[in-house]
């Protein structure tokens, strides 16, 4: 039986239960060890004017607001219906139309600078300037669109968040999401005019997101935007630029000369002892400036110290890595420097940064694609496509020229393959066409001027015996026909029969050891039968 535990023993246990190392003569975890006063603060979120003053005069900041929009929507995107393939003119005709549209209002660089201008300010909003007969604070009605006309982009500043009108009905279903969002526009005469519009002609873009409900002291409209993509890279970017600063003064005293004058402190007791140490060092810059000579007594003596900068690449270089870590960019994407290490290509690094922008896209900027797609397929009465983003690397011509190779070789080995079925009886050509190729060669339009080989017949054969231009001595006593009215019916029966009959039939027969040459006529006429089965034609 065990033993009763007292009370309050686990309580104790808990509270002074403590997970970690500790090393009583080094100080490590106990009260002397420095890192445990290291704590994380915030030194405040970067304003609006700080923001701009680093996108504009900063390179690097500006870098990271726009890298990573310019990489989404470097290559476009294709479109994908459901219901329809790609050979489709008709397929293509309806792209056209989406792809007028959309370059009218130049959604594409629109996007892309919206989403500039959401991850600089921490927030952005598209709105739709599509015409319907109806004022901004109404919903917008695809069916009445008579133009579209624009694409604005209104980063956060020009919203006046504390006016945005949000649904608070918990049964509604857009609840504690904006109904109304007022929005500064600029009159003609200078001024600023606040007009509120409908959530449906309103395109929201987020900035870094944070917790809604954290202890912080952010605003209600920091926490609903979200914040700077260079907020948590400022501190960086801070050291960086006093780095380079810092670079730059090494380099004005990279080299300094260095003049041992004898009887230097005799000179300067003398009443003209400063003038002859001027005169002296002014010759002496002279001569080395015209002909490149040093003149020294044989007491003096000149050096010249230079600075070293031995490890501060490697310095920078960590400092690079820190910051590549905090934007989520590659060191050789974000800096343009060579992967360090062994036989490293940086490869490995391009391929996670090109999942992670991947990612954003299907996250952030397909449904910022697929709501203008909606909104013109309801207006057009057009089919309304899936979007399918390009690939993001491009192969060079060797690695292309591999690709194709390598797709060579694997039709050639299936023609290989196809080819021994055949000859091994296994399978005919006809099932060999219909399953590389399905009905695709059917699709090809003949060439005018041109056509198509007559489809091969099964050649009807003589009954044995049978005297070409004369009667058959056995059977005088059969109709003349009897041949023709047998070969009707098994047309008849044959151009009655479905798919599966016809190939039920076919397996029958080529089952058999010994075919008579009425079941052969029949084997023939059942295989060209599949063959225009195949080809739709019955």
């Amino acid at each position: 039986m065990s033993e009763e535990v007292k009370p309050g023993i686990i309580e104790k246990a808990k509270k002074f239960a403590r997970d970690g190392w500790k090393n009583v003569i080094t100080g490590l975890g106990s009260a002397k060890d420095k890192n445990r006063y290291t704590r994380s603060k915030m030194d405040g979120v970067l304003s609006d004017i700080e923001l701009e003053s680093i996108f504009a005069d900063d390179g690097l900041g500006a870098r990271i607001v726009t890298l990573l929009p310019d990489d989404m929507f470097r290559e476009g995107w294709d479109y994908e219906f459901p219901d329809q393939e790609d050979e489709d003119k008709a397929v293509s005709k309806i792209v056209d139309e989406y792809d007028a549209v959309l370059e009218s209002i130049s959604a594409l660089s629109r996007i892309k600078e919206g989403f500039y201008w959401s991850r600089l300010y921490g927030g952005a909003i598209l709105l739709i300037g599509a015409l319907d007969g109806q004022p901004l604070n109404a919903p917008l009605k695809p069916s009445r669109i008579r133009s579209f006309e624009y694409l604005k982009i209104i980063d956060r500043s020009d919203i006046v968040f504390s006016n945005i009108r949000f649904q608070l009905d918990p049964e509604k279903p857009r609840y504690g999401m904006p109904e109304f969002y007022p929005i500064s526009f600029m009159t003609p005469f200078g001024a600023t005019e606040v007009k509120e519009v409908h959530y449906t002609r309103i395109i929201e873009l987020h900035g870094s997101k944070i917790p809604a409900g954290a202890t912080t002291l952010l605003s209600q409209e920091q926490r609903y935007w979200g914040l700077s993509a260079l907020q948590k890279v400022g501190n960086y970017l801070r050291i960086v630029g006093s780095s380079i600063g810092s670079i730059g003064h090494l380099l004005h005293s990279f080299s300094t000369g260095k003049y041992k004058l004898a009887n230097l402190a005799e000179i300067l007791d003398q009443p003209d002892g400063e003038e002859k140490i001027k005169k002296q060092a002014e010759i002496m810059e002279f001569t080395r400036s015209v002909f490149n000579i040093e003149l020294l007594d044989k007491n003096d003596d000149f050096i010249r110290d230079t600075v070293s900068f031995t490890g501060v690449p490697e310095v920078l270089y960590n400092i690079f890595m820190l910051v590549s870590a905090c934007t989520g960019y590659p060191i050789t994407r974000l800096f343009g420097v060579s992967p360090a290490g062994l036989n490293s290509t940086g490869e490995s690094d391009m391929r996670n940064y090109y999942d992670m922008v991947r990612s954003v896209q299907k996250s952030d900027a397909e449904p910022v694609v697929l709501r203008l797609v909606k909104i013109i397929s309801e207006w057009k009465g057009l089919e309304e496509p899936y979007i399918v983003w390009r690939p993001l690397r491009q192969l060079t011509e060797k690695e292309q020229a591999d690709v194709d190779k390598a797709k060579a070789d694997v039709e050639s080995v299936k023609a290989t393959t196809y080819q021994a079925y055949i000859n091994a009886g296994v399978m005919e050509p006809y099932e060999a066409r219909a399953l590389q190729f399905g009905d695709t060669l059917d699709k090809i339009p003949v060439p005018e001027g041109e056509e198509l080989p007559p489809v091969e017949t099964v050649p009807e054969e003589n009954p044995e015996g049978d005297n070409q231009g004369g009667e058959n001595p056995d059977s005088e006593d059969e109709p003349a026909n009897a041949g023709d009215d047998s070969d009707n019916k098994m047309d008849d029966k044959i151009k009655s029969m479905d798919e599966k009959e016809v190939m039920a039939r076919i397996k029958e027969l080529e089952s058999q050891d010994e075919l008579t040459e009425e079941e052969e006529v029949e084997l023939e006429k059942l295989q060209a039968k599949a063959v225009e089965i195949k080809k739709g034609k019955v």
